[in-house]
């Protein structure tokens, strides 16, 4: 019966979480967004600080609006739609108002220092960038290159526990 209880409870926080990533980009011919509310997380707090804080969004729910330029942007960063980009929690100081923690995008690692702009034991939120060659991903381009989308993109999150 604790079993069920606890897949449950957990099943709850991941469903009903009030989370989102956005990751924002340029182009040489517009400004793009992609989107997704589908998150998983694992967000835990003691009464002083984040004790856990992992973040995991699949590649295919990322979404611009446009059905075709979601699958252009897949196909031209050579991603697998199942593969998730993943942040893992290090460290928190919400004294000092930080969390670190490795930022992964397919087999490559990225240790950040954020300074969200919300972080409390129930939340936290705020945006950093990152550029997408650091992952080792092509800058996207289509029309052999006529429009090509910049390498920096600013990754805003919205975690919710």
């Amino acid at each position: 019966m604790k079993k069920v209880i606890l897949t449950a409870t957990l099943l709850t926080s991941f469903l009903f979480a009030n989370s989102s990533i956005t990751i924002d980009g340029t182009s040489t011919l517009h400004d793009w967004k992609m989107v997704s509310e589908k998150i998983d997380t694992e967000f835990e707090s003691d009464d002083s600080d984040i004790t856990k804080l992992n973040v995991s969004v699949k590649i295919d729910t990322l979404k611009s609006g446009d059905e075709g330029l979601d699958e252009k942007a897949y196909e031209t960063l050579k991603i697998d739609r199942k593969n998730n980009i993943i942040f893992e929690l290090e460290n928190a100081n919400l004294k000092a108002g930080e969390i670190k923690g490795v930022f992964r995008v397919l087999d490559k690692e990225k240790e950040v220092v954020l300074k969200p702009e919300i972080l409390t034991l129930n939340q936290v939120k705020g945006s950093f960038k990152v550029k997408m060659t650091d992952f080792g991903l092509e800058v996207p381009s289509v029309m052999f290159g006529a429009i090509k989308s910049g390498d920096e993109v600013t990754v805003s999150y919205n975690i919710e526990k």
